[in-house]
């Protein structure tokens, strides 16, 4: 399997502990300190040769979808908070991306209305706006279950956006600068290739992605379609899923790697590549548990996770009753060397990625995944009184797989943080050890929340720093991602009053 991996050393490991264990001084994490010396031990992550840089192409960072960077993010020194709104009422920032000038790529959506941003980094301006089609209200999905519309894009190797709009076509654009706007430089419409439903129902194209070799546009839609588009001839192929008659939903976004696309459904994790013309060829499809129901703030019955790929594995989790699963499998032929529950009985989901990492240890690959619980939380509440989070279960746990001598993994939990976070997508920082989330909590006398940049430190599970953000639905969050800016000290993320930045001034 190609790799172009890195080895970074853990500056601070504690002398007479085990490189396996992968534990710093506690010291280096004094309360409200941060940890500037404490790298986390980790082999790099490929870099996609058509994405734009590690870090800056899409929402879970990389094509390996691994939800961490190399950079550091804020560390509580002076911190700055500043909240821009782009539209009047509740609006909101989904993906965001850099392009080679450090500028700011984001999805800006206010109810049916939503637009493709150019910002500057520093005053949080708009430079140019993109119009996108509105979406439609009627619409089972809209607006708490929908992630079609530019929710998801990525930015590729040329400062070129790629993303699925609402009328279900693929759009490529990409700003000019001598012209001060954006130009459409290709539209796929995608319309004919959708599963029919009766409407009001739909079916939405969610994403795509560049295969790695980079003919290919990879897209998949709603409810189960998957395809490629040859960026050369421009033709469309695709296939169905379906089980026992009815189609798979795909709810999250996929990865992409040297081997293939990894597909998650409500049934089935699924590896995928390019047959000879094109068409999507399953390599390996593996089943789990998807349990009974649609538990509290999932989209629907099955795995709430996009497909983490690290190393010789993919993790992923499931569904089952009465705890959900962590699963991790072998890239290779999909089979499970590892499945343990995480968090407690009848309380444990989540519609969240699996920030994670691979590491060498002395008896071979290491691998780490932080899981978010997010069960209780119900989207459709947020403009309630109590909001989403009144039956939120929250915590937080980091789960390892190590091998032993003979080669077989064992699973094991490192530990488990109380701190509850709204569902923002988690980020880990491979330089500082700092895992960044979005707590908050509830004011009585207001009858609402005061939220918090919160920081946990990846070796320990305790917590850092919180920093306070804001107080009320201006700043509240529920599932957009939090993203690391370039320049190291700063965090990014949307609420429902727009675009939150978190910077450290010192």
């Amino acid at each position: 399997m190609p790799r172009s991996y890195k080895f970074v050393t853990c500056l601070t490991l504690m002398i007479g502990i085990a490189l396996s264990f992968n534990t710093c001084s506690n010291a280096h994490h004094e309360e409200n300190n941060a940890c500037p010396d404490c790298v986390v031990d980790h082999l790099t992550i490929p870099q996609h040769p058509f994405l734009a840089p590690n870090g800056k192409n899409n929402m879970h960072d990389d094509a390996y979808m691994s939800d961490t960077y190399e950079i550091s993010g804020p560390e509580n020194r002076a911190p700055r908070v500043t909240l821009k709104k782009y539209a009047k009422g509740i609006n909101t920032c989904v993906t965001l991306a850099f392009d080679r000038k450090g500028r700011i790529l984001t999805t800006s959506v206010a109810m049916l209305n939503a637009s493709i941003l150019l910002l500057d980094p520093a005053s949080l301006a708009v430079i140019a706006k993109y119009e996108l089609p509105p979406r439609d209200p009627t619409d089972p999905l809209f607006p708490y279950d929908d992630t079609s519309g530019a929710t998801y894009f990525v930015l590729d190797n040329r400062d070129r956006l790629i993303f699925a709009d609402s009328s279900n076509a693929i759009q490529v654009i990409k700003y000019n600068d001598t012209t001060q706007k954006f130009d459409a430089l290709k539209r796929y419409d995608l319309s004919k290739v959708l599963v029919p439903m009766k409407a009001p129902a739909r079916d939405h194209i969610q994403m795509a992605i560049p295969g790695w070799q980079g003919r290919y546009l990879w897209f998949t839609s709603r409810y189960g379609v998957v395809g490629t588009i040859d960026r050369q001839t421009g033709k469309v192929r695709h296939i169905a899923l379906a089980t026992d008659g009815k189609g798979e939903e795909i709810e999250n976004s996929f990865a992409m790697a040297e081997d293939g696309a990894y597909i998650i459904t409500d049934h089935a994790m699924y590896r995928f590549e390019a047959g000879a013309d094109g068409t999507p060829k399953v390599v390996w499809r593996t089943p789990y548990d998807r349990g009974d129901r649609v538990k509290p703030s999932n989209f629907n019955q099955g795995s709430g996770t996009t497909p983490q790929v690290f190393g010789d594995l993919v993790a992923i989790s499931d569904n089952a009753e009465p705890r959900m699963d962590i699963l991790f499998l072998k890239r290779s032929d999909g089979s499970v060397v590892c499945k343990t529950p995480v968090f407690d009985a009848g309380k444990s989901t989540t519609e969240n990625a699996l920030p994670g990492l691979v590491r060498q240890g002395p008896n071979g690959l290491e691998y780490s995944v932080i899981i978010d619980n997010n069960y209780g939380i119900e989207r459709d509440k947020v403009l309630a009184k109590g909001r989403c989070w009144t039956h939120h279960a929250g915590n937080l746990i980091r789960l390892d797989l190590v091998p032993d001598k003979d080669g077989h993994y064992h699973c094991h939990q490192v530990w488990r943080s109380k701190e509850k976070s709204s569902q923002v997508l988690p980020k880990l920082s491979l330089k500082n050890g700092l895992l960044y989330i979005y707590t908050y909590k509830y004011l009585e006398d207001k009858q609402d929340y005061t939220w918090y940049l919160t920081a946990v430190d990846y070796f320990t599970g305790r917590t850092v720093f919180k920093i306070p953000t804001g107080e009320g639905l201006d700043y509240t969050n529920f599932g957009q991602p939090l993203i690391l800016g370039p320049d190291g000290k700063t965090a990014y993320l949307g609420t429902m009053g727009g675009l939150l930045r978190i910077q450290d001034t010192q």
